[in-house]
């Protein structure tokens, strides 16, 4: 019997443990085939955040659909094969379900989702999202809204200039002036007073963007602040502290106006880099082209 043993011993040693193993890894190594072979699309992943169902759910609850939510973003922006326009109302109705099952994560990425579609049927269920209790989900409510021009959505557009979040203030102003709204001249000159800088900011980019002036003092102060200045004689910043100056740039150049000029002037001279100090040179070029065009 002892030898019996020892017999069985040396097997289970020397041949099931590592056959074992080995069956284990080779059903490890085809399941990581499949799922790179499985190319996900707008169909499918809807599919996936709207099902609520395997047998781990009452034990592990949430089973975090919002990844689907944002899968389901990419894919609508990538332009993935299988039509993300025609699961518009379908997407527009997972959002509004999110709502009162508290999902977060998966009503803002839905709220990306369907304007990243550019289709205006997503617009009413982007308007109910502006009154959003999270301040995220209004705000890709609001850049939605932008994204596929609904001009309907401009009136409340307009209340979120004065949202509570100055996230969304900041961006509801930048939308009015994407949208090139005229009639949000008034609410943009009320936003220049805004106690958030980037809200300010945003508000004279957008005025400039529909021909008004009221924020001129505030793009010179993104040009004489919101300029970096380079270290160690290096022109190398980051892209994120030129941005401000580009786009103040580009603002003045719509202006037109002598102050306008005189501050694009200052900074292809005196600008801390060489890209604002080459944009403000092409925006002189391109004004004092356009004053050549204009004589009789």
């Amino acid at each position: 019997m002892a030898d019996d043993r020892s017999d069985w011993k040396v097997v289970l040693q020397f041949f099931i443990v590592p056959l074992s193993l080995v069956a284990v890894l080779v059903s490890v190594f085809f399941g990581l085939q499949v799922l790179r072979s499985r190319h996900p699309d707008p169909r499918t992943t809807l599919g996936d955040l709207k099902s609520r169902k395997g047998f781990l759910l009452p034990w592990v609850g949430d089973p975090k659909r919002w990844q689907s939510g944002y899968d389901l973003s990419l894919l609508v922006r990538s332009g993935a094969p299988g039509s993300a326009g025609d699961l518009v109302l379908e997407m527009a109705a997972a959002f509004r379900e999110a709502a009162p099952q508290g999902d977060l994560k998966l009503r803002r990425y839905l709220a990306l989702a369907l304007g990243r579609s550019g289709d205006p049927r997503a617009a009413p269920a982007l308007r109910d999202g502006l009154k959003d209790a999270d301040g995220e989900t209004r705000l890709f409510c609001v850049w939605s809204l932008m994204q596929i021009a609904d001009q309907g959505a401009l009136d409340l557009l307009r209340e979120r200039t004065t949202d509570p979040d100055a996230g969304v203030r900041k961006m509801a102003v930048f939308a009015l002036g994407q949208m090139a709204d005229h009639e949000s001249d008034s609410a943009l000159r009320r936003a220049l007073a805004d106690a958030d800088q980037d809200v300010r900011w945003n508000a004279a980019i957008s005025l400039a963007r529909i021909g008004d002036a009221s924020g001129e003092p505030q793009l010179l102060e993104i040009l004489a602040t919101g300029t970096p200045r380079t270290a160690r004689g290096k022109d190398s910043v980051h892209d994120d502290e030129i941005s401000p100056a580009l786009n103040a740039i580009r603002a003045l150049t719509l202006l037109k106006d002598d102050t306008a000029r005189a501050a694009l002037k200052r900074a292809s001279v005196s600008a801390g880099s060489e890209e604002i100090r080459g944009a403000a040179r092409a925006a002189l070029e391109s004004l004092d082209g356009e004053a050549r065009r204009s004589l009789p």
